[in-house]
């Protein structure tokens, strides 16, 4: 397949994917303005949740919750949620995009003690069963399920101290190093990922290997999420939560799990569903700002390039937007000013893009190139240039996002999802565009010359001439005397 049509494939492909998580209704609960986007705190609210810390804390201690939190919402996805200190006795959150503060408080307000354990016994029932007596039940205690693939009355009786030769072996949060979500391939669903540190890996290997056939208790907040049977002994420092979650659900328990356990209880002591920070007004009038600079942008374009390249430009901006959003949609991200902002200096770069490939077309038409090779040779000799501007700003984007929390890790996300289309837009769809409308495009340089045809194959002429008569005394036609 010649490369031109798999381009356009590429590029039709892409913009279908795009407007799909843009406008098609991902969650009916969570319907963003700007079809599945969903707005920030300052332009659309949110919820606020208010703590109270259980017991006498330290100004470290509450530093420390503050820091848990904000790496719990970050890796939630919820990188524009703010957390302020309520002096030394509690913590403000303010999450965007959650109209329920009751949904809020269940990623917040856990402490997220994770533990493995062995399970001694498993009963179906309404009420919390009695304890067992007995040495071999020494430590254990019922603990009602979580995980939706069995009945929510389910209990396991269960005991941390997993009995491993002559002693016992401890494995819990602090030996994971890792976690995050992906498909469940075998079962269908989702499921959450874990990878332990050298000394967890070494106690995971012990513990599977003592309790092969048998059950183990994956705990959290005295909740069993999940206890899968041990087939085999486990090397390597990897183990799944299974249980059909789902992504938001696998999505949540990664992050309580990656940003580790509070230090203290958390008693929540206000919630409420607050209003935008920005007026309405000042939210109306960034709009109308950047429509009518974008509209002088595209108006700008059409002047200088003339109709054919200067739609093109202007359609690569409007790809690059439905690219940003629809991306925007894909990764849940939460749209702010400060990610408006990003987005419109991604149309700064598009621009930038398509005027450093137009100059260079020009550049090859005035050595008397045809007009459809110049536009190879403009796209060949522009993208170096192209991708060494866009990648200089894609590892500041990955910088910010990396340090950066709240406002400023939502502006890299804007940011590097701009640049990744800037890249996409000027080198595939516009040069798909140019490929297109090519043998409409003129050398105004020299207007003599065909869309195909070079100055230099213009000079020949003519490559293959009639021949000549064989008798010139017949040239005329008729015999002489």
């Amino acid at each position: 397949m010649r490369a031109d049509k798999i381009r356009a494939i590429v590029v039709l492909l892409v913009l279908f994917v795009v407007l799909l998580f843009l406008l098609y209704p991902m969650n009916q609960n969570k319907k963003g303005t700007f079809g599945n986007i969903l707005l920030g705190l300052d332009l659309k609210g949110g919820s606020l949740l208010e703590y109270t810390f259980v017991g006498n804390v330290t100004p470290q201690t509450a530093s420390q919750v503050m820091t848990i939190l904000v790496r719990r919402l970050d890796d939630a996805n919820y990188t524009e949620a703010n957390v302020s200190a309520l002096g030394n006795n509690g913590v403000r959150v303010e999450i965007p995009g959650i109209d329920n503060p009751q949904e809020a408080e269940a990623l917040i307000g856990q402490r997220a003690e994770l533990y493995f354990a062995q399970v001694l016994d498993q009963v179906e029932s309404s009420v919390k069963p009695a304890p067992k007596i007995g040495l071999q039940y020494a430590g254990s205690e019922w603990l009602q399920t979580k995980d939706p693939s069995v009945p929510a009355d389910t209990w396991y009786l269960v005991n941390k101290y997993i009995p491993v030769g002559a002693g016992t072996v401890q494995l819990g949060g602090g030996d994971v190093s890792d976690a995050s979500a992906s498909l469940n391939t075998s079962s269908g669903g989702w499921q959450i990922n874990l990878s332990f540190n050298s000394k967890g890996a070494n106690a995971f290997y012990q513990i599977t290997q003592a309790l092969v056939g048998k059950p183990l208790a994956i705990v959290m907040d005295n909740y069993v999420l999940s206890a899968p049977r041990v087939d085999q002994a486990i090397q390597g420092g990897h183990a799944q939560i299974t249980g059909n979650f789902t992504f938001k659900q696998a999505q949540d328990l990664a992050a309580l799990i990656r940003s580790g356990n509070l230090p203290v209880s958390l008693k929540l002591s206000e919630e409420q569903t607050i209003g935008p920070t920005l007026g309405a007004d000042v939210v109306r009038t960034s709009i109308i700002v950047g429509l009518i600079g974008m509209a002088i942008v595209l108006a700008y374009m059409l002047v200088y390039y003339g109709l054919l390249m200067g739609a093109i430009a202007d359609l690569a901006l409007v790809y690059n937007a439905i690219f940003v959003f629809g991306m925007l949609s894909l990764t849940h991200g939460i749209l702010t000013l400060p990610g408006i902002a990003g987005i419109i200096l991604t149309i700064g770069t598009t621009v930038d893009g398509n005027v450093i490939i137009f100059e260079r077309i020009k550049e090859e038409m005035r050595t008397g190139k045809s007009s459809k090779a110049s536009i190879t040779a403009g796209f060949t000799r522009s993208t170096a240039v192209i991708l060494d501007a866009n990648i200089s700003t894609l590892i500041v984007a990955f910088v910010l996002y990396y340090f950066g929390t709240g406002s400023i890790k939502g502006f890299a996300v804007t940011l590097t999802i701009g640049i990744i289309g800037t890249i996409f837009t000027a080198l595939v769809f516009s040069r798909t565009m140019m490929d297109l409308v090519s043998p409409f495009v003129k050398n105004k340089y020299f207007p003599e010359l065909a869309s195909n045809e070079s100055v230099d194959n213009a000079k020949k002429g003519p490559q293959n001439p009639s021949p000549a008569p064989k008798n010139p005394k017949n040239a005329k036609g008729g015999n002489s005397r």
